[in-house]
């Protein structure tokens, strides 16, 4: 996951990148992080996807638009 400046068709600019051949994601599904190798403090949290999954012809990753749904403060 990369956090970069907010993307002008989303209001925060979390975005999610997967392989071309990992399956599609709809608006609205939700995202979570289950593994957390370098990022203990990501174990768990949610995002819901906001955009549609988009890629261009010369891509080898598929960028997909995510707003955070949950915050886990490890707790």
């Amino acid at each position: 996951m990369d956090r970069l400046l907010p993307d002008p068709r989303t209001p925060v600019g979390y975005r999610l990148l997967t392989p071309l051949d990992a399956p599609l994601a709809s608006r609205d599904d939700q995202v979570r992080v289950t593994v957390a190798t370098q990022d203990p403090g990501l174990l768990n949290r949610v995002w819901r996807v906001l955009a549609i999954s988009d890629a261009n012809s010369l891509a080898v990753v598929r960028t997909t638009w995510l707003d955070e749904s949950t915050q886990s403060t490890g707790a």
